[in-house]
């Protein structure tokens, strides 16, 4: 799970793009979450509407973290060009250009994604699915 990889200090950051708290309910620490485009359940956070703007605080946390990211794990996203995707297409990028470190974008979903090519590993599967074959 996410919450043993960050416990075991595989995951240092946590960009959610979606609104439902999921992280949270796993046991993901809130301070390495980065609801960049809202949550539900944080009253401090509103959602962003399509139209709006992104807070400032957490767009610059997500750029530091993007120029730290070695590995990025795209877990059922469609990657379909909202701000966020920065997180999976810089480390793609660096591991195409051979940058010392980088590991690349790991996609793991059901559906087409246009990072799909330039992926280091590409997973066609159910998320419970895949991580159960991994267990």
């Amino acid at each position: 799970s996410a919450r043993v990889s960050e416990k075991a200090g595989f995951i240092h950051h946590y960009v959610q793009q979606n609104h439902d708290g999921l992280p949270q309910k796993a046991g993901f620490p809130q301070e390495k979450i980065n609801e960049i485009h809202g949550a539900w359940f944080d009253p401090s956070n509103p959602v962003v509407k399509f139209s709006g703007n992104l807070r400032d605080d957490l767009f610059a946390w997500m750029e530091e973290a993007e120029q730290k990211v070695d590995l990025c794990l795209c877990l059922g996203t469609s990657l379909s060009g909202m701000n966020a995707d920065r997180m999976a297409e810089t480390p793609a990028e660096k591991s195409l250009e051979r940058t010392p470190k980088a590991l690349g974008t790991v996609v793991i979903n059901l559906q087409r994604t246009r990072l799909d090519e330039q992926a280091v590993v590409r997973v066609w599967s159910k998320l419970d699915d895949a991580f159960l074959s991994l267990a």
